[in-house]
């Protein structure tokens, strides 16, 4: 976790822009996970899948907290596969979520 970084939602190795329109704000450890991918596998049907997009995608259509707010939690397949690749619930950001929710400020109304 820790200081944000600008990511490529389309990879410039996948010929993705420097447009705003194709930049957001991620993680360092998140942004290192994706890489230069787009798609990956749903894991529970196998299929490869895009990743979830940002700018065009709404985050509620394809995740949802966990009952105690420190996972996310795919709804969808381009969801799942995006947890999955990006590795959403890794030790350190579900320990960062722990202290959030104890102190409060987690899960997002």
């Amino acid at each position: 976790m820790g200081t944000l970084e600008i990511e490529h939602i389309v990879p410039r190795a996948a010929d993705g822009s420097d447009k705003e329109s194709n930049l957001w704000l991620a993680c360092r450890l998140c942004n290192n996970f994706k890489s230069s991918l787009t798609r990956y596998p749903d894991p529970q049907t196998k299929r490869v899948v895009a990743l979830f997009h940002p700018r065009k995608q709404t985050w509620s259509d394809h995740f949802e907290w966990s009952a105690d707010g420190m996972r996310i939690m795919g709804k969808t397949a381009c969801g799942r596969a995006t947890v999955a690749a990006l590795r959403l619930n890794n030790l350190v950001a579900v320990t960062v979520r722990r202290y959030w929710v104890e102190a409060g400020w987690h899960p997002p109304k």
